[in-house]
């Protein structure tokens, strides 16, 4: 053997050697069904030392348990464990933290209660949960259907639901099921935009969204009620008792009801979207103001039923309408924005109509490039006369983000703007005018449209 060979021979040796090493280093130190990392506290942190110190919050950012928008920070979690606080006369921190970073930061001691929608057994044996908080039940989202849009809502039977979640199992009735990392407030959003057929979700978090995504249909479906809870170190066990111990309070039980409802307090109803309310036509005019709105139509592109359409909805024809934001008379319109146009005769029902309809021409020559189709691009002014140019001009920078058709609203802008109600949205970078009531302005379009055409065809 050459000296070379024996060299190489002992380097293999050594490799075998050091691997076996290793092999059995690691079998010795994690034998199988060892626990888990985490799974045990590594600091020795009660009540006493909490009362002393600040009692120090978990949380990840979700609408129900911890929310940061301008001005200040909310969510029903938030609130609940306030109450706590002030009930111990304990200072509170609250830390916004990965979900994943939730089990080593409270076993380490960063933290010492963990309060992100946590259902029993979410982390099995490693922390300790209160008693309930709440008791969620499972609700499908879907799509309502829509006879407007082009495209119909997809398959409801397909659910998606968040893959460590309570219903991740077949505990609920669903024909075919999608694991998803997202939790259930971006499932729901995935859903409100199109991106989803369907998903399943906790009916708290259903209620939230309701009122403001008015294209989805929320349906409960068979499912046993998951408890939630607050989750604290195992060896915190006097902490442990105290939440416990307020949590059964009667008076605290009121007030978290209360905190509870004003996330959300029912489900609505929906069926199909498009069928529009409207005013019954009888007699030979649809409005005292009939031959004014034909006078003025001759200021904007459209047809005068259209300002009738637009009358008829935001006052019911009553001249002296005055809205909680200052909206005045018989076109809502804002006396700053008539200003802006030159109109001084605001108490005046001709000045009103005459505002409205300079408005809306300018509001038709913000569009008149991008989108040069006339009937496409009404659907963008009336939002814009609603929510303000700005508002639009966000939710159409959004749609784009979210991949829909920033050209096109029904189906697209439309849903965008919606989720300008939430911070996760009106907070992102290139969004401008802030928060924005869209499920408001989604309705809006829909109705004024669907009495325009019901105007129109009255032959008036």
């Amino acid at each position: 053997m050459t000296r070379t060979q024996r060299i190489a021979l002992i380097g293999l040796a050594t490799i075998v050697v050091v691997g076996l090493a290793l092999w059995f280093r690691t079998e010795v130190a994690v034998p199988r069904g060892a626990q888990r990392p985490w799974s045990d506290p590594l600091v020795d942190r009660d009540l006493a030392a909490i009362a002393a110190d600040t009692l120090r919050v978990l949380v990840v950012e979700h609408p129900l348990t911890y929310e940061r928008f301008p001005g200040g920070e909310r969510g029903a979690e938030l609130e609940l464990l306030e109450r706590f606080a002030r009930h111990r006369k304990l200072r509170l921190k609250v830390l916004a933290v990965a979900p994943d970073s939730l089990l080593p930061l409270v076993q380490r001691g960063a933290g010492d209660v963990v309060a992100a929608l946590v259902h029993h057994g979410r982390f099995g044996d490693a922390l300790a949960g209160t008693a309930p908080w709440w008791h969620a039940a499972p609700v499908r989202v879907r799509l309502r259907p829509d006879r407007a849009a082009e495209v119909g809502p997809g398959d409801p039977d397909t659910v998606h639901v968040h893959a460590f979640g309570p219903w991740s199992t077949d505990s609920v009735v669903a024909p075919v099921r999608r694991a998803d990392a997202r939790t259930g407030t971006a499932l729901i959003e995935a859903v409100a935009v199109g991106e989803l057929p369907a998903a399943l979700v906790s009916d708290l978090e259903a209620r939230h969204h309701a009122e403001d995504l008015p294209q989805l249909a929320f349906e409960p479906v068979d499912g046993a009620p998951v408890d939630l809870v607050f989750a604290v170190r195992r060896n915190a066990v006097r902490l442990l008792d105290a939440l416990d111990g307020w949590l059964a309070l009667p008076a605290e039980q009121e007030a978290r009801a209360l905190i509870i409802a004003a996330y959300g307090d029912r489900l609505p109803r929906r069926g199909p979207l498009g069928a529009t309310r409207g005013r019954p036509l009888t007699g030979d005019s649809l409005s005292p103001f009939d031959a004014l709105f034909q006078e003025k139509a001759d200021l904007m592109h459209w047809d005068w039923e259209l300002l009738a359409a637009i009358a008829f909805k935001e006052s019911r024809f009553d001249t002296a309408a005055l809205s909680v934001k200052g909206a005045q008379g018989l076109m809502q319109m804002m006396p700053a924005t008539a200003e802006s146009l030159g109109v001084d005769s605001m108490q005046l029902v001709e000045g009103q109509v005459h505002a409205a309809a300079i408005y809306l021409a300018m509001l038709d020559s913000l569009w008149r490039r991008s989108i040069p189709e006339a009937d496409e691009r009404l659907h963008f002014v009336l939002a814009a006369y609603n929510a303000g140019p700005g508002h639009v001009r966000d939710a159409q920078r959004l749609a784009e983000e979210l991949g829909l058709d920033s050209r096109r609203w029904t189906g697209h802008v439309e849903r965008a703007i919606t989720l300008l109600a939430f911070p996760a949205y009106y907070r992102r970078p290139g969004i401008t005018a802030g928060r924005c009531k869209g499920s408001q302005t989604f309705l809006y379009v829909r109705e004024v449209l669907g009495l325009h055409r019901r105007f129109r065809s009255a032959g008036r």
